[in-house]
């Protein structure tokens, strides 16, 4: 898997216009130390499998072989991209040490990647986990084991949370050393960059979170005094100019929008297990109303206190506030699989509770994006952003639907995984450097906040193009909570299950999904400054609303999975530029209070949809509803083209 990793950094910085000579520049520290490391795991292995080590605990070198790799990475944190391995690494020393120095891997997930357990017959360091309960599970490192199959021919593996970490520090760590300002220049291909972008033309100048930054546009080259050729014409550099660079790698060497990536991107794949599971078991247990009504109890905080999570953000720390979020919500999802053996009604005030606790998260990220990430960098940040959680649907879903299935009669496993990535998350947020908002806010009181938060609603009634914006999109997230609901339920009762079956089908359909957005969201991030922000939102409603209706027209997942990764697709065209609207229009001290107050309309919207998908499912049939939410949706874009702050936003 590593190879494969190192390869791929290495490919893509190449094409990014990046050197190898710049990557052998790179100075790093206790290199020594890594090298007793590996040495002493080829010892370990090779001393077991010759049979050289006698009595001596082969599982005492392995740990000390973990614990001396994390000791090299803390040494070299500076690296943008060592700090998230170093994560990794402690996550994967802690399941040897729990084990005397062997990794544990799942048997469900070894035999969903394509393995026998003759496979590991001479292997010192893996074993087979046999747990016969949830706590047994926890309590042997499992959740920190190899639990994520990988059942591709050319890399088939299973990996741990710490390995999917490591492996992502390391192609961070490889492409920023590869193109960061100063690397020799080569003619390469440059991801991102089209006709007419304006990150072409950016210069130098300082990063936020004490990073330095050069786009190196050949305009901005030129403009530096530099040392002619002897008989060269004047102007003429003796030395090549610095090359131009997707804006995307301008944000990998950004180590707070890093840090802040990696984490979301752990925890939205926690998510998707959650999800999985959750309803899974809901609907094992319980009815598609049941299913409707546990997916409702997400949506309804934001109707009720978002206004009021949004005012309290504005006055707290950002980063302190989504690290306390994280640990809470990894104390909550914990009880699901306790209560629902109480009565199935608690399940829904766990989901109420995790999701009130995420409305103070949200805001405080899409708050803390504009203080590490330039402006003129905030389209291609939001993508970045964006694909992020989309990258753990196409790769999430699928790797949850096995692991739900696997783990059967332990099912309560999958929300132990998911509180440990909301732990990670929290860790990975703590290593950030956030500067805070140098705004003045009142002291707490509930008059304050009352004021503060009809301040947030003032102003969102007073922008027009933000208004427009938010009325169309409260028509069409009573289609959007449709289609979240009624999907479970299409995969388990439409869908042919021959080829594919249920919860794999799900999967895959969600991981469609995933894939149309990330390649929606990259696309986007290279199109948006040409392409006006109105017609792109309703050109994505008009999109979205077209495929729902016609995944509801077929039983073939085959087909299911295309119309699913259109909805993907045309689902980014309507959020960045919305996101990225708010942000351009919304000073910083109220940004927290006017996104809240439009989560309150929306989201609103969205609790009465999955309430009503889960009742019309059990009498309509899950594609009908699907059809009937996907013409709403078409709907209300062509009502936004009627408005003329709609469709004339920039």
């Amino acid at each position: 898997m590593f190879l494969s990793v190192i390869a791929l950094a290495l490919l893509v910085g190449a094409l990014a216009g990046g050197g190898l000579p710049r990557l052998a520049q790179l100075r790093l520290r206790w290199v020594w130390v890594l090298g007793i490391a590996l040495a002493l795991r080829v010892g370990a292995v090779l001393g077991w499998q010759n049979d050289l080590l006698g009595s001596l605990p082969v599982g005492a070198a392995f740990i000390a072989g973990y614990l001396l790799i994390l000791v090299w990475l803390s040494g070299n944190w500076h690296v943008p991209g060592l700090q998230i391995a170093a994560v990794g690494i402690g996550l994967n020393t802690l399941a040897v040490a729990l084990n005397a120095g062997r990794m544990p891997i799942w048997g469900a997930a070894f035999a969903a990647a394509g393995f026998t357990p003759d496979a590991l017959a001479n292997d010192p360091f893996h074993f087979l986990l046999a747990a016969s309960s949830v706590a047994d599970f926890v309590g042997r490192g499992g959740i920190f084991g190899d639990v994520i199959p990988i059942p591709l021919p050319v890399i088939r593996d299973v990996v741990s949370v710490g390995d999917t970490l490591l492996a992502v520090g390391i192609f961070w760590a490889i492409v920023y050393s590869m193109t960061r300002a100063g690397a020799p220049v080569r003619a390469g291909l440059t991801l991102g960059l089209g006709p007419g972008d304006p990150f072409a033309s950016a210069g130098t100048g300082p990063f936020p979170g004490g990073q330095a930054q050069v786009l190196g546009s050949t305009a901005a080259a030129a403009a530096i005094a530099v040392p002619t050729a002897p008989g060269a014409l004047p102007g003429t550099a003796a030395a090549p100019a610095e090359r131009a660079q997707s804006p995307y790698l301008s944000l990998v060497r950004n180590r707070n929008f890093s840090l802040l990536w990696m984490g979301q991107l752990v925890s939205f794949f926690g998510d998707r297990i959650h999800q999985v599971a959750l309803g899974v078991l809901v609907l094992q247990r319980g009815s598609p109303l049941d299913v409707g009504i546990v997916f409702a109890a997400t949506a309804v905080p934001n109707v009720l206190l978002g206004p009021l999570a949004g005012a309290l953000v504005d006055r707290w720390d950002r980063r302190t506030t989504m690290i306390i979020c994280d640990l809470v919500r990894a104390g909550l999802v914990l009880l699901v699989p306790v209560v629902i053996e109480v009565h199935i009604g608690l399940v829904y005030l766990v989901a109420f509770a995790v999701a009130t606790v995420g409305l103070l998260f949200r805001p405080a990220k899409n708050a803390v994006v504009p203080l590490i990430v330039d402006e003129e960098r905030l389209v291609t940040a939001n993508s970045a952003s964006s694909v992020n959680e989309t990258l753990a649907d196409l790769l999430g879903y699928p790797i949850a639907a096995v692991i739900v299935a696997g783990l059967a009669g332990l099912i309560g496993a999958a929300f132990v995984l998911d509180s440990a990535t909301y732990l990670v998350s929290a860790l990975l947020i703590w290593g950030m450097a956030v500067p805070r908002s140098t705004d003045e806010v009142a002291p707490f009181s509930v008059r304050g906040i009352w004021r503060e938060m009809a301040e947030g609603w003032n102003f969102l009634t007073h922008q027009a193009e933000l208004l427009a914006n938010t009325v169309v999109s409260t028509v069409a997230q009573l289609a959007f909570g449709a289609e979240i609901v009624a999907s479970l339920i299409y995969s388990e009762r439409v869908l042919d299950q021959s080829i594919l079956p249920f919860p794999e089908n799900y999967g895959w359909l969600m991981a469609s999904l995933g894939l149309g957005s990330v390649l929606g969201g990259v696309a986007i991030g290279w199109l948006a400054p040409n392409v006006p922000k109105g017609p792109m939102t309703i050109a994505g409603f008009i999109g979205l609303g077209l495929a729902m209706v016609a995944a509801g027209l077929t039983t073939s997942p085959i087909a299911a999975i295309g119309f699913f990764f259109a909805i993907g697709a045309a689902n980014m065209l309507y959020l960045v530029p919305t996101i990225t609207l708010f942000q351009e229009r919304t000073p910083q001290r109220l940004f927290g209070r006017v996104v809240s107050s439009r989560q309150a309309l929306t989201f609103g919207a969205m609790a009465l949809s999955m309430g009503m998908a889960g009742w019309l499912a059990g009498i309509l049939g899950a594609a009908a509803v699907l059809m009937l939410g996907g013409g709403l949706i078409a709907a209300a874009g062509v009502g936004g083209l009627l408005v003329p702050a709609m469709r004339g936003a920039r």
